[in-house]
């Protein structure tokens, strides 16, 4: 994660088993889950960045697509240019039902800062995205598919503040196309959890009730993405009625709350597509936040878990709305 009018909160629908809701998972799938979560996040630890690491940078890169590959999915590096040099998007392909209807979009960045071994920024998002797509391929969606994509180049690059490079990439290349998509599903900083009172920062002027325990997962749109929204939250409550979550829509693209528009969502909101951020809430939450004790001993893995449960609930929801 790189660093209005007051926002709206978006309807809290309560359990729903409807169509395209998973199911809650037992004690032991969840336990089975957050140990291939901490697999993950150990083999994508430590400096991600082009230039400071670009061996690990790559490997990220490459692990991510391995791991999609392995699940059946269509997998390609999607090349885009950046100072003069190639980097790639890796995205991988679930295919849908009904090939005439819109692709849902799941993303994490997979790089991390120059100083910064990156686990919950964003290797807890790239290990929930996997795990995620591994849930979702047991229920092939009736949309026209779900996209995995792990973005590059999602940390500041330059000191004239470029950030969201590879994302931004990709969303002004869909819009060139007048590709529709049903929406994309940012997964930004989702392994820290602290239940300690105080724990939470809220910023002022939310217009919305938020804890003060950092302990839920925060779903955030903009006015395009209310029926985006809506249905995330319905399908995430029915898959895990354990993690508390906190659904909120801003206004005008996030530009008047610009916490709203630090990660890979802002990029498809300014390309003219709904998008959600969903995340821990990064440097609100969180201490270790762009440090070089942001490591793998610091995330709770039985957060992450519900949370990637709770994705998995939210893409089976809106990939099979009517």
């Amino acid at each position: 994660m790189t660093p209005s009018t007051p926002a709206q909160a978006a309807p809290a629908p309560g359990p729903d088993r409807a169509r395209g809701a998973h199911a809650a998972s037992t004690a032991g799938q969840r336990d089975a889950l957050a140990k291939r979560l901490r697999g993950h996040v150990a083999a994508l630890e430590g400096v991600r960045h082009p230039i400071a690491a670009p061996e690990r940078h790559r490997g990220a890169r490459d692990y991510a697509a391995t791991e999609l590959a392995a699940l059946g999915l269509d997998v390609a590096l999607l090349p885009f240019s950046f100072r003069g040099r190639t980097y790639h998007n890796v995205v991988g392909v679930l295919a849908g039902r009904d090939a005439r209807r819109p692709r849902l979009l799941v993303g994490a960045h997979f790089d991390s800062t120059a100083d910064t071994p990156g686990a919950d920024d964003n290797a807890s998002g790239v290990a929930a995205l996997l795990e995620c797509a591994r849930l979702v391929t047991t229920h092939p969606p009736q949309c026209g598919g779900v996209e995995f994509v792990a973005f590059d180049l999602e940390e500041l690059q330059t000191v004239t503040g470029r950030y969201r490079v590879g994302s931004q990439a990709l969303a002004s290349a869909k819009r060139a196309r007048r590709e529709p998509l049903a929406g994309a599903l940012i997964l930004e900083m989702v392994g820290y959890r602290d239940p300690t009172p105080g724990a939470q920062t809220v910023p002022p002027f939310l217009g919305i009730d938020v804890p003060t325990t950092g302990d839920f997962l925060a779903a955030v749109g903009d006015g395009r993405s209310r029926t985006l929204l809506d249905g995330f939250v319905a399908g995430a409550r029915a898959a895990t009625p354990d993690l508390p979550l906190v659904a909120y829509s801003t206004r005008w693209r996030g530009w008047l709350l610009p916490l709203t528009r630090l990660s890979d969502n802002a990029s498809f909101w300014d390309a003219g597509y709904a998008s959600l951020m969903l995340t821990d809430t990064a440097f609100l939450r969180n201490p270790h936040y762009h440090r070089t004790s942001d490591t793998a001993a610091t995330l709770d893995y039985e957060f992450m878990a519900m949370v990637t449960e709770a994705t998995a609930g939210g893409v089976g929801r809106l990939a099979d709305a009517p």
